[in-house]
C-alpha cells in the first residue's frame, strides 16, 4: 500500500461534525415530539378523571336527590349517618380515591399540578334551582384549566 491510499481511508473532521450535528437535530426533534405526546397523555388522564367524577356525582344525585358538597362524599369508604357507620363501597356512586387526586389549592392556568389526575370539585350555590357542580382539570397541552359543569348551575 502506498502512502496515498492510507491517507484517504479515514473521515475528515468536517464529515464527523456534520454527522454529529445531524444526530443532535434528530434528538431534539424526537424529544419535542415525546414531550407533546406525554402532555396529551396527561391531559387525557385528567379529562378521564374529571369525567369519572362527573358521572359519579350524577349517580350520587340520582340516589340522594342532591349533588355532593365535596369530593370526599364520593370517595369515603364509610359514611356516618348519625348513629352508625355505613359502608358505601357497594354504592354505584362510590369512587375509589386512587382514581382521582384532589387539590388543596385552586387549579390555575400555567401552573401544572403534580399528578395528571388532579381535579378540583366545586358545588354550585344552593340557591333556587341551581343544583350541580363544577369539575375542573388541567389541560397539559394548552397549560390551561378546563371546566365541566354538571347539573344546572346559574353561573
Amino acid at each position: 500500500m502506498t502512502t496515498k491510499n492510507i491517507k484517504n481511508q479515514g473521515f475528515t473532521l468536517v464529515e464527523l461534525l456534520i454527522v454529529i450535528v445531524i444526530i443532535a437535530i434528530l434528538t431534539v426533534v424526537s424529544l419535542v415530539a415525546y414531550n407533546g405526546l406525554q402532555n396529551q397523555a396527561k391531559t387525557s388522564a385528567a379529562k378521564s378523571a374529571a369525567d369519572a367524577v362527573a358521572k359519579k356525582a350524577e349517580l350520587y344525585n340520582t340516589a340522594k336527590s342532591k349533588y355532593p358538597h365535596q369530593l370526599s362524599d364520593l370517595t369515603n369508604k364509610t359514611v356516618t349517618d348519625g348513629t352508625s357507620s355505613v359502608s358505601q363501597t357497594g354504592e354505584p356512586y362510590y369512587l375509589d380515591e386512587s382514581t382521582v387526586k384532589t387539590t388543596t389549592t385552586a387549579l390555575a392556568d400555567g401552573h401544572a399540578p403534580g399528578e395528571a389526575n388532579t381535579i378540583e370539585y366545586k358545588p354550585c350555590p344552593d340557591t333556587g334551582d341551581a343544583t350541580g357542580a363544577h369539575v375542573k382539570y388541567y389541560n397539559f397541552s394548552t397549560s390551561k384549566v378546563e371546566e365541566r359543569t354538571i347539573g344546572s348551575c346559574a353561573s
